[in-house]
């Protein structure tokens, strides 16, 4: 048969059956994957709406579960607690806010073809939590796997790990480009543990995976977990072939990389909590970094005051200069000289800068100490030029500035104030 004849049969075609009613045709006769039973037999359950199909898996956990050495009943006091005493802080779930723990797997890590495949979401149901697992039946099915979720009916907060930088822009741009044929995604309040976990635990822990946090604060360690970066090709391979056993084992990692935000909730709200010694005093100064941070000056301060009392000076040295700025701001000049000095002895780095800077102003301002406010200007000058090899710097300037300006106060010269230097 001629171009030309197959041209106009086809054009027969599309005059008998019209565009439209193709596309309603085709819907209705949508052809399933080959691999549907293997799948079902493996544990997933395929779901068919008029968006086309998806599979889901979904596990329940009561709420004595333990997940490393942390139950999943402490949540309800946790989130009980933030509410009542820290209503504005970023861990915060709002009262009568719908939540759920949020992770997903992905096809690559960025661009415009990266499709995720798996939304795991996990929620509080009566006695316990439900896992949903939501699996992409194959990459044209992405508009029913992604209107299988909620996030299009109801605002909520969303708990994740990273989720700010990765899994919630994936979503995004996942929705963005099916948006014609989906409802409009909501905008949800997000906590990210990454960010809470780096706060709290910043300086204590090498790196912040969420596999090493695990092993070093939630007492769970894996076996036989498939490695993130080869999610893709499992699942590329298991579409292709129909076998879906490394791909169970992709969502047993989800299972519990889910799990484990749930427990890393727990746990960070409790060391916000509980004032017990199980954590180092560089911990318990980063917890009242964020307080300060914050705005929240009171809990703050009750921070760094735990930390000088139950820990070793040396350990406490940047804890004592947080407390010397908040006796400053009190206008107990006499106490926060001596919780500076205190400091000095131990600090080191940027915060030794920040401890002398603070004398020099103590003794220059409130106490009218010259002769002081200039040996603590000096010695921080020395300091800061073994420490920083910018010698433009503003801090720089800063220093020489405050320092010109005490010796013309002491009516001396530069140089003859050198000789005059005196330890503290």
């Amino acid at each position: 048969m001629s171009y030309e004849k197959k041209l106009m049969q086809m054009k027969g075609l599309v005059k008998k059956k019209p565009f439209a009613d193709n596309i309603k045709k085709e819907g209705l006769e949508m052809a399933l994957p080959f691999y549907v039973e293997q799948w079902e037999n493996a544990g997933l359950k395929l779901i068919k709406d008029e968006k086309g199909f998806y599979f889901v898996k979904e596990t329940f956990y009561h709420s004595k579960h333990i997940h490393g050495n942390i139950g999943l009943n402490k949540l309800q006091q946790a989130k009980q607690f933030m509410q009542e005493v820290y209503p504005t802080h970023p861990l915060t779930i709002a009262k009568n806010s719908p939540f759920c723990f949020y992770d997903t797997e992905t096809t690559g890590l960025k661009g415009a073809g990266v499709l995720i495949f798996l939304n795991g979401v996990l929620k509080e149901v009566e006695n316990g939590f439900l896992l949903t697992q939501y699996v992409l039946a194959d990459p044209g099915q992405e508009v029913s796997f992604l209107r299988a979720t909620d996030f299009w009916e109801n605002e909520q907060t969303i708990i994740t790990y990273n989720g700010k930088s990765f899994d919630i822009p994936q979503l995004v741009a996942r929705w963005t480009m099916n948006r014609n044929n989906l409802p409009r995604l909501k905008q949800h309040h997000q906590i990210d543990l990454m960010h809470s976990s780096k706060r709290i635990w910043k300086g204590e822990l090498e790196r912040f995976k969420l596999k090493q946090m695990e092993e070093m604060k939630l007492g769970f360690r894996r076996e036989n977990d498939i490695p993130g970066h080869l999610a893709p090709i499992i699942y590329f391979d298991a579409v292709k072939s129909g076998n879906p056993t490394n791909l169970m084992k992709v969502l047993k990692h989800n299972e519990w990389d889910i799990l484990s935000l749930v427990t890393l909730y727990i746990l960070s709200v409790e060391l916000l909590q509980d004032k017990e010694i199980i954590e180092t005093a560089a911990t318990y100064t980063n917890i009242g970094r964020w307080f300060r941070d914050l705005k929240t000056m009171d809990a703050s301060q009750d921070w760094f005051t735990f930390v000088v009392n139950n820990f070793s000076d040396e350990e406490s040295s940047i804890a004592y200069y947080f407390v010397g700025l908040h006796l400053k701001r009190a206008g107990l000049f006499q106490e926060s000289l001596q919780a500076f000095l205190q400091a000095s002895k131990e600090t080191s780095g940027k915060y030794r800068i920040e401890v002398y800077i603070e004398l020099a102003k103590l003794y220059e301002h409130q106490l009218k100490n010259f002769p002081k406010a200039l040996e603590i200007t000096q010695r921080c000058v020395e300091y800061e030029a073994k420490l920083y090899t910018d010698r433009n710097s503003r801090l720089k300037k800063e220093l020489i500035r405050r320092e010109i300006r005490l010796m013309r106060k002491l009516n001396i010269s530069r140089e003859s104030a050198k000789h005059n230097k005196k330890r503290i």
